[in-house]
């Protein structure tokens, strides 16, 4: 008698045990999850719907609210008012009331973990141990690069591509739809890359052509004299444009000398919107005078939409290109007015005409 009362109270404690357990927040499996793979390669498995997003990633930031899904945000990177153009507020207001529980290179898991997400998106480079550290709490982390490559160089901050062009346009259409698919948007993924690409290829058909003994050189200038090589989305959009990098002798993002400057003298330079006041000390400073650009006043300071970072941004491609192309060869541009064509963009994926100047 003793043995069979055991035995079921055994029964009723495993009983009462399983209940307990299945009542619990437990990572789902079967039809509740899926598997996808990021940009460097990792087999992640997401939630088949996800509603809360942690993006500690600026471009990722950006191609979220392009793909209407900046009301799944519930937290974003800690440094995204330095990365991302003003005009990101007016486009959403509510970025800044979002908390901002990590950044690039690390989190705090007590605030992430606070925000319940389902789902954060980090950049290619972000530090092995911080991923794991998110993983290891059972938080699905997809990383994003934004260009194609193999797993040494989609890891790297400054990686070396053998086709700079080829691995950024093939990483912009992996990486959008895959957030299309993640997100369940994949038809506003599939219109971003089409409208992307359809106004992409105008400035490319239009420069190609031209001898490299004939385009123009370029310089993009950032703070302390730091500007971006070979590797970079900066040396892609020149390229595209009709440009020549002059800088493109360094890899990745890199500080120079003003001697340097100077012997390579850039017929253009370009600043981006960020750094508006980089562009007014070289307008104003005795030695960059002696530059080639600045005695020609072809200092010119880039709309928000162009945005030559170590990335590229859907209307960096779109619209930046096309921009820059038409700064360095008005002539072959005559016909294109850009300002329309940026106010579809902006109409259509931001939800607000273009609230900058071009």
């Amino acid at each position: 008698m003793k043995d069979r009362l055991l035995k079921h109270s055994g029964l009723w404690f495993l009983g009462i045990l399983l209940a307990g357990c299945l009542a619990l927040p437990l990572p789902s499996f079967g039809a509740e999850k899926r598997m996808v793979v990021d940009q460097l390669g990792r087999v992640v498995a997401v939630p088949v719907k996800v509603d809360r997003v942690v993006c500690l990633m600026h471009h990722g930031v950006d191609i979220l609210i392009e793909l209407g899904a900046a009301d799944r945000l519930v937290g974003i990177t800690r440094t995204w008012q330095k990365d991302l153009p003003a005009g990101i507020t007016k486009i959403c207001p509510a970025l800044k009331k979002l908390p901002t529980p990590g950044g690039l290179n690390e989190v705090n898991m007590e605030e992430l973990l606070r925000l319940k997400p389902d789902l954060v998106i980090v950049t290619h480079y972000a530090p092995k141990d911080m991923i794991q550290q998110m993983e290891d709490a059972g938080v699905p982390v997809l990383a994003l690069a934004l260009y194609k490559a193999r797993y040494e160089e989609a890891s790297r901050l400054n990686p070396k591509l053998k086709n700079p062009d080829q691995a950024y346009t093939e990483g912009m259409k992996e990486g959008i739809t895959l957030l299309g698919e993640v997100l369940g948007v994949q038809p506003r993924a599939k219109a971003l890359l089409d409208f992307t690409f359809k106004w992409r290829s105008l400035a490319r058909a239009r420069t190609a052509g031209i001898p490299r003994g004939d385009r123009t050189t370029c310089y993009m200038a950032n703070p302390d004299l730091y500007t971006y090589g070979t590797g970079k989305y900066t040396g892609v959009i020149m390229d595209r444009a009709g440009g020549v990098n002059v800088a493109e002798g360094i890899n990745g993002y890199a500080q120079v000398t003003m001697e340097q400057i100077l012997l390579w003298n850039p017929q253009v330079i370009f600043v981006q919107d960020r750094y508006a006041k980089v562009a007014e000390q070289i307008r104003k400073d005795p030695t960059w005078g002696k530059v080639r650009a600045v005695r020609d006043r072809r200092v010119y300071l880039t709309p928000e939409y162009v945005k030559p970072w170590g990335h590229p941004c859907p209307e960096s491609m779109a619209l930046g290109e096309l921009w820059m192309a038409k700064k360095l060869y008005p002539a072959r541009f005559a016909d294109i007015d850009i300002q329309p064509v940026v106010n579809e963009f902006y109409t259509r994926f931001y939800g607000i005409p273009y609230p900058g100047d071009d």
